[in-house]
Order: C-alpha cells, then structure tokens, then sequence
C-alpha cells in the first residue's frame, strides 16, 4: 500500500469507530497523560509487528518548550538488551539530507553550483551506459540539481526494475554478507537496468544517483567521503556519535535493522547504502543537525531555499527537493486538513528526522525495518494525534 492509502485507511477507521468516542479522543489531555499515551502507543505497535525489535521517537518543540524522547524494545530480537534513546541506529536515506547538505556548502562556498555538469567530474567509465536512451547518450546533460533531486533519469539500484538477474534487495536477502563498493552499485545500475528518461523531465527516486554524487564529492574534495562527512558536518556541529558505517574506527554497535526476518546489523550488505544513506546516528545527533539547518548555522537562507523547494511530485501528498521530502496532510487525507506540514529526511527503514515549520517543532524515529518504509508515516499521524491533545500552559 502507498502512504496516501494507508494514512487515509487509519484515518477512516478511527472516524468509523464513533464520532462520540473520537470527540472523547479529542479532548485536551495534560502533557504527562500525552507521555503515557504515547508510551502505550508504540508499545503496542512493537507488540503487533514482529518485524521490529524497537521503536525510538523524540518530540522536540521549540514553540511549546516539550522536549521528550521514548525508547521501547530491546536493541534486536535475539538480544535482551534494552534499547535506549541515545542507542545508535542507521538512519538509511535520512543520509542523503545529509549529502545534499554538504553540497548545500559547497555551493554557499562558491565551489560549485548545482547547475555544474557532472560529466565535469566523473569520465566516461562511470557514466558510460547509465543515461543512454534510444542510442543517444545524455550523460552531458545531467546537472548537480538532477541528481540531488532525482531528476537524472538514472535507473535505481535498491529498489528498481532489473531486465536481467536478481534485483538488489532478492540478492541481499539470499546472501546478506555480499559487500559493496560504490563503484559495483553503479555497474549494477549500468548492467541490470534502463533509465527511465532524459535528464530534467521526469522524478523518479534514484540510490544510485546519490552514490553518484559521492564519487564527485569525492572528486571535488580529494578525499574519501567519509571524511567529508565528517569534515563538514558531524565535527562543526558536535554530533559526536555519528559516522560513515564500515568506515569507522571501531566495529558499529547499532540496533536491529530487519530486511524480512534477516537482521543485517552485523551484516556486509549495509554497505549498499554508503552515499545513499549509510550513516550511523542518534536522535540527539539528529536533532543537533536539523536545528542547524532550520537556524541557518549551516547553510544560507538563499540554498536552503532551494533544498526545500519542495517541486517535484513524490506521490500524492509528498513531494522532494533536495534530500529531503514534504509531506502535505491534507492532501493525504482530507480528514488531516488541520494537521500541519512537516519536511525532512525519510529512510525506507521507518527512520525520519521532520520539521513542522508552523508550530516549531521536531519529529524524529526509528523503527529499523524495510516493513515501515511506509507504516512509520502512518504512525506518525497517529503520534501526532496524541501529541496535538496536549494543554499549553
């Protein structure tokens, strides 16, 4: 089911269950009642879904003054080690809010502009066969901007339509230990699959454009991407605990992340991610991040701006700009009309760092598993459902 069907579904089934028992739901709760509500919510989502070993969530509000971060579960389902709410975690795609930020930097820097053509930095035996339509190859056209924002045409190696072979995720599932270079995620994308158009006509969700503007990160900065990250986020902003997976000094000590009933915390096939979305983090480094962007400690209003200039149509309801996405309530539900907005970075794990602009506030969660790419939305308008209750003082 897409996320428009399933949030309109909950939202349905809580109107069909009375409008006297929802006006009963609706009522103004003080916020120690909208803690213990939330608690038992997640409790029970952990309870019904065997797909995951622990639920994180931290709500942040700047407007408000609330500030409270839940942590139920154990850190997988052969530990008996309880989660916390500073446990590490991979955050998938909520990395490519990161890579569009440091080009966010770069750009505000004068390095580059997103308009540059990538051909500028990758040659030919990168490119070579990734935008070749009807015999006519458009590698020369494809901007910084087509990518950050999936708009290249580049096939998608994670999640895309293969023409011959297993795609990526069956291939991970028979043998979680295979190990990626970036450089093999892109020859899958060049081997196994077609680009679905020209550059600039089209959005269409692609990993392995991301893995692509790593390499020219790379190129860029002389050095590995990692340390860019590094460089140019996690030490300016002091988020201590996160990293690059597979490219850090000790072994990675993160909860569970279910593909199915495998869990590949411990397992080489995280290593499909890298630019598209391997880093390791914590809510509180999420939060550190996201504050910085909304603050403009990291960017200039002129390129945030652009990375959220929210243009290209996900699905109904959810739109993206650059590493990051929109999500509109109300034209997922009509019934959600008075739920306000909120933007940020979405992992296909159930992990998402969110914004809501109007009432200043902070959403971040972690269900860590491929079973939520859609369900952590859902539960997110049930969250906030609870949240908005809640008595100001």
């Amino acid at each position: 089911m897409k996320i428009a069907i399933r949030v309109l579904v909950g939202v349905i089934l809580l109107i069909a269950i009375g409008f006297g028992v929802l006006a009963i739901m609706n009522r103004p709760i003080p916020k120690e009642a909208v803690n213990e509500k939330i608690e038992k919510h997640l409790t029970k989502v952990l309870k019904k879904n065997d797909s995951i070993s622990s639920v994180l969530l931290t709500i942040h509000s700047n407007q408000t003054g609330y500030f409270q971060q839940f942590a139920v579960g154990t850190k997988t389902h052969s530990s008996n080690q309880p989660v916390r709410a500073d446990s590490p975690y991979h955050s998938a795609s909520v990395g490519k809010t990161m890579l569009a930020a440091v080009y966010g930097t770069l750009v505000d820097d004068g390095k580059i502009n997103y308009d540059d053509k990538i051909s500028t930095w990758l040659g030919d035996d990168i490119l070579k066969g990734l935008f070749v339509i009807d015999g006519i190859d458009y590698s020369n056209q494809v901007t910084l901007r087509h990518l950050l924002s999936h708009t290249s045409g580049v096939g998608d190696y994670f999640e895309g339509p293969v023409r011959s072979g297993k795609p990526m995720l069956e291939m991970i599932k028979s043998n979680p230990d295979l190990s990626f270079a970036p450089i093999d995620l892109i020859a899958f994308t060049r081997e196994n699959q077609e680009p679905v158009g020209q550059p600039g006509q089209q959005f269409y969700y692609s990993d392995t454009g991301y893995i692509l503007l790593g390499l020219i990160l790379e190129a860029i900065e002389g050095k590995p991407y990692w340390a860019i990250l590094e460089e140019t986020i996690f030490e300016p902003l002091g988020m201590n605990d996160s990293y690059l997976m597979f490219y850090q000094d000790e072994p990675a000590d993160i909860l569970g992340i279910y593909l199915d009933d495998i869990d590949l915390s411990e397992k080489n096939a995280l290593s499909v991610d890298w630019a598209g979305g391997g880093v390791v983090t914590t809510m509180d480094d999420l939060l550190i991040f996201m504050k910085a962007l909304e603050n403009g400690s990291l960017l200039s209003d002129k390129v945030y701006g652009q990375m959220t200039d929210f243009n290209h149509r996900y699905e109904k309801g959810i739109y993206y700009g650059m590493g990051m996405m929109y999500f509109d309530f109300s034209e997922l539900s009509f019934l959600l009309g008075t739920m306000t907005d909120v933007y940020g970075g979405v992992g296909a794990t159930g992990t998402y760092v969110l914004y809501d602009k109007e009432k200043d506030t902070f959403f971040i969660a972690n269900f860590g598993s491929l079973d939520f790419a859609e369900k952590a939305i859902e539960e997110l308008v049930k969250i906030r459902m609870i949240y908005d209750r809640m008595i100001v003082e």
